[in-house]
């Protein structure tokens, strides 16, 4: 079936399918410029706490994990995250998709697999961001992680990786 209202000069699907694929994800807002101020995430940094919002994730959304996932893969990616974020004075919660892709870029110069990388690094980062952006109680109307895959850098090959190795149909884990 043929969309007739579609418009085709909106360039929504412009870009490769990585790039496609990543603003299906998006939603509303494809870019920082497209956040209106008030939902502009680092205006909320003085009633944000992250390690709360941190805590409230893995006690919601990682207690079906075995130990292992929720201490080595999810609890480091956590701490790496955090002592990132300390060293260049960023909000962990509250980050800028550059913010994410500087991060992810220097996770992939140690670890220098991208399969690795996302595992490891990016999908911890990626679901707690959009576990927040779903939820009523944080101030996220985007995913930070996903808008640094549009920035063209390691998250763009990261998000690859994913794209090219999803499953035909998408589960929870994906």
């Amino acid at each position: 079936m043929i969309e007739t209202n579609y418009d085709f000069d909106s360039g929504y699907h412009d870009g490769t399918l990585v790039e496609q694929d990543a603003l299906a994800f998006l939603g509303a807002f494809k870019s920082v410029s497209d956040v209106p101020e008030r939902y502009y995430l680092p205006n909320f940094s003085a009633e944000m706490d992250a390690e709360s919002a941190w805590e409230h994730y893995c006690t919601e959304e990682l207690a079906g994990l075995s130990e292992h996932q929720r201490k080595y893969v999810y609890g480091k990616a956590w701490r790496e995250w955090k002592a990132f974020c300390a060293e260049h004075g960023i909000h962990s919660a509250l980050a800028d998709p550059a913010d994410v892709e500087a991060h992810l870029e220097e996770q992939y110069q140690e670890v220098n697999t991208l399969k690795t990388v996302h595992d490891a690094r990016f999908r911890p980062l990626f679901r707690w961001y959009r576990w927040m952006q779903f939820r009523t109680d944080y101030p996220h109307r985007y995913n930070p992680v996903v808008m640094a895959v549009l920035l063209d850098g390691t998250t763009h090959d990261i998000w690859k990786t994913r794209f090219y190795d999803r499953k035909t149909t998408p589960t929870k884990d994906d």
